[in-house]
């Protein structure tokens, strides 16, 4: 990479002042690109009293709305020396408004070591057959920065993309012993489970991106294939790039930090004041770059905690536990109801995961229907009259299903493949969307 970032070749055999030594300096690489672009420099006036990434809470988190606001082509005052040549990518807008991304080539050369980094870390060897079946268009970035890992990690690469039937890939898996599969959670589930195992014999790694996998999958993934290794491809976003990659001991949504690339901050919700480890709270971003965009305090939207304790893999990198998202929300005739809400109340009912539901509102012009979806590892014995009584303490849930305008509430035990997906795949907890027919 022709910049001034420095990445270590295994963070899992780094030692922690070798980690803090880059970190450092990558940080202070990322404060002198940011005081020299004037337009970066009126937009983060605080940064004159930075110097340390100990002084970082002295900036304001970024919110994903004033970030939106401040991308181009609106303005240029997260470009790191102005418009460069790159790639430009789009966020799916599922947690917020739009934002459009340019990236350097250098900060995209930067995502894909990072990528391949964390993949030699989590397998205990690499890829040499990978079918691509992620998202593909719409200025999506995970198709294009799974097909650089798989470059640098010296694979060869079927870019089939998520549009490619199940069927055909299953064929193609069995006629070219493809032993690796990146896919979205519903993709790789729906393949997995719902071919003959015979014909998957040559598949032995799944990699997922995207969105959490949820116990019921993982478990619906290993009944099919018990051999399977079952990995996250990396921890993500369209902003920042990587964040975090799992070891070969971890599993679920535990990630070592990149912690050479970036700054995490976990904070209280309420209060914006950093938290002790292993407490639970807001995350924020600060990607180490000098080319690019500049992003202090960037706040993703995902809750989780950090801790410091010994890895079984040696690794002295924090490890980072995904705990859901931040602000998740749903906005029902002026009742605004969240994730985080809807799954307290489920819990009274023995529902914990939110891989196992999906709540639906599904409207007719004025009125809508409501449908809540369980997966077959749910209680068989939630009915309506039991999520009613759960919701009936709290305000919102309740008036979204009792309320005059609500035509209907049914909840449906289904199959995973039954939840609804957006056009990239991911499977979210609250779904809206206007039915006319």
């Amino acid at each position: 990479m022709n910049t001034g970032i420095r990445l270590a070749a295994d963070l899992d055999t780094t030692g922690r002042e070798e980690i803090q030594r880059l970190r450092d300096h990558n940080f202070t690489q990322l404060v002198t690109a940011a005081r020299r672009t004037p337009a970066v420099l009126r937009r983060w006036p605080g940064l004159d009293s930075v110097h340390r990434v100990e002084d970082l809470p002295s900036l304001p988190v970024l919110t994903p709305g004033a970030l939106a606001d401040g991308c181009p082509p609106r303005s240029d005052e997260f470009l790191l020396d102005g418009d460069r040549p790159g790639m430009v990518l789009r966020s799916s807008g599922t947690s917020s408004k739009v934002k459009m991304m340019y990236h350097s080539w250098e900060f995209n050369e930067q995502v894909s070591a990072l990528g391949a980094r964390g993949l030699r870390a989590a397998l205990p060897e690499p890829p040499h057959r990978l079918a691509n079946c992620l998202y593909g268009a719409d200025l999506n970035g995970s198709f294009l920065f799974t097909q650089e890992i798989t470059r640098l990690l010296g694979a060869r690469v079927y870019p089939l993309g998520n549009v490619t039937s199940v069927a055909d890939t299953a064929k193609m898996i069995a006629e070219h012993s493809i032993d690796t599969l990146a896919a979205p959670p519903g993709y790789g589930v729906d393949l997995i489970t719902g071919t003959p195992p015979e014909q998957l014999a040559p598949l032995r790694t799944f990699l997922y991106i995207g969105e959490s996998l949820g116990l019921s999958r993982v478990k619906a993934l290993t009944d099919a294939l018990p051999e399977l290794t079952v990995r996250s491809l990396a921890y993500s976003t369209t902003e920042s790039g990587p964040i975090g990659y799992q070891c070969r001991w971890q599993t679920g949504t535990d990630h070592h930090v990149h912690e050479d690339a970036v700054v995490v901050e976990v904070v209280d919700e309420e209060t914006g004041l950093a938290v002790a480890d292993g407490e639970e709270g807001e995350l924020l971003v600060t990607p180490l770059s000098d080319t690019g965009m500049a992003l202090f305090r960037y706040a993703i939207g995902d809750r989780g905690r950090l801790s410091r304790q010994p890895c079984r893999c040696g690794s002295q990198a924090a490890v980072l536990t995904l705990l859901g998202r931040a602000r998740q929300s749903l906005n029902v005739d002026s009742e605004t109801v969240s994730a985080d809400q809807l799954m307290s109340r489920l819990a009274l009912v023995g529902i914990t995961d939110p891989a196992d539901c999906q709540f639906q509102v599904l409207w007719d012009v004025n009125r809508y229907r409501v449908r809540l979806l369980l997966s077959p590892s749910t209680p068989r014995d939630v009915t309506v009259d039991a999520v009613v009584a759960a919701f009936s303490d709290t305000v919102e849930l309740n008036q979204i299903v009792t309320g005059p305008r609500c035509l209907g509430f049914t909840v449906e035990h289904v199959e995973p493949h039954e939840f609804v997906r957006t056009e990239r795949g991911k499977v979210p907890t609250l779904y809206q969307k206007l039915v006319t027919a």
